[in-house]
């Protein structure tokens, strides 16, 4: 039974990782070396690739896709206990949270990809701590990282996929920190507020300071949010009405003239612009940032799903002919980036009009997944790439995590 944070997050990190093992993108990372930060990064790659990985939704960061892998690298090459790993993925869940929730909203509004960027501190925590690294070598690591720190959200003009490989460069950037730390090389103490630090060289504004008043306090860990849809996270609400819009008797696709999105400003760079691209995308990735292309597929198919964006699902001629039929209006009272509501609306040929609004989507604190859910995605994942055996290996041993003499029983179970 899944009866804690951790274990969820795990898990879920886990079914995402195993499920995008060989993605090109996680095979390209693969081949970096066989250090320990190369390593990482592989890791990283892999389970942020299908973008099926949770979300925390204050920060607008996917923390796990950071964390786990960085916790689970470093305290493999270690030998840490599950414990001390779980130790370790806690310091850096609640850094890369309290980080983005400093600016909530405004690093994505920059073009900065807040998980990578943010997630560079919280790995370089995430590694320290698994080394054991004093006050002071793990505030040498901070200033580090934010050399290090980067990650552009530049892809979305193209469709390329880089972005795949953002949070596994963060746990890369983190563990160099540390390591660098470990050694003795200084780094800037005042990196997050200071002069030159993270917030004025990054956004050209002060940080809230509210997300660390509480600090020890109060857990962004357990304020995660696990994906039913393997896409950009913006949009779930969205694909969550097409559900209530289809429940309307006789329904057929045939019927519908066009249907329209309500969504808040913040999103449309991301979600719905340009608005020809989206309606076509170019690669799979195009398709995961696409409002239009998700919405028609979800009305066609019933359901989104992994299938949703294989690249033979690009081309299905049912799927773009109602995509050129969605369109999109901002929404000027919505309250994102607090929350991620979804409206829309169907006309018909017939001139009826049908309606569904969700204040959240399915995933998040407010609906959350039971966890029996993100035991199943796991294993429908991973039956996609590994015997039944091992998938109920490595479900035992993620499930056992604190109880765990090494980090590297399950380590062993994941590559063999």
């Amino acid at each position: 039974m899944v009866d804690g944070p951790y274990r969820t997050a795990f898990l879920d990190w886990l079914a995402c990782a195993v499920g995008g093992r060989e993605e090109p993108a996680a095979r390209a990372a693969r081949t970096l070396g066989d250090g320990l930060a190369e390593r990482v990064a592989a890791l990283g790659a892999a389970g942020h690739v299908l973008d099926y990985d949770d979300t925390h939704a204050a920060s607008i960061t996917h923390a796990s896709a950071v964390i786990v892998p960085t916790v689970l690298g470093v305290a493999e090459a270690h030998d840490l206990d599950g414990r001390s790993a779980i130790t370790a993925a806690v310091a850096g869940y609640e850094a890369i949270t309290r980080i983005g929730m400093a600016a909530s909203g405004a690093f994505h509004a920059r073009g900065w990809h807040a998980t990578s960027v943010c997630g560079a501190f919280a790995a370089a925590l995430t590694a320290g701590a698994c080394e054991r690294l004093d006050a002071a070598r793990l505030t040498a690591a901070l200033g580090l990282a934010g050399s290090f720190a980067s990650g552009v959200m530049e892809h979305l003009e193209d469709g390329s996929w880089v972005k795949r490989l953002h949070p596994g460069w963060a746990g890369h950037a983190g563990a160099l920190a540390a390591g660098l730390a470990r050694g003795g090389v200084p780094g800037p103490a005042t990196i997050l507020e200071g002069r030159f630090g993270l917030y004025r060289t990054f956004l050209g504004a002060e940080p809230d300071p509210r997300p660390f008043d509480t600090l020890g306090r109060e857990w962004e860990t357990l304020r995660g949010g696990y994906k039913p849809y393997p896409c950009c996270h913006l949009k779930h609400a969205s694909l969550a009405c097409a559900p209530e819009v289809l429940r309307w008797p006789g329904l057929g696709i045939g019927a519908i003239e066009r249907i329209e999105c309500r969504v808040p400003a913040g999103e449309v760079p991301i979600i719905c612009e340009p608005a020809e691209t989206k309606r076509r995308p170019r690669s799979s990735y195009d398709a995961q940032f696409s409002l239009a292309f998700s919405i028609a597929s979800a009305f066609v198919d019933g359901a989104v799903g992994l299938d949703t964006y294989a690249s033979a699902h690009l081309d299905d001629p049912r799927v773009l002919a109602l995509a050129a039929r969605v369109s999109h209006v901002v929404d000027p009272e919505s309250p994102f980036p607090k929350s991620f509501p979804g409206w829309v609306r169907v006309r018909l040929r017939d001139g009826q009009e049908l309606e569904a609004r969700l204040p959240h989507g399915r995933g998040g604190l407010e609906r959350p997944l039971p966890a029996e859910a993100i035991v199943e995605k796991f294993r429908d994942n991973a039956r996609r790439a590994l015997p039944a055996a091992r998938v109920a290996a490595l479900e035992r041993a993620v499930l056992d995590l604190d109880r765990l003499k090494s980090v590297r029983e399950l380590m062993v179970l994941c590559r063999g």
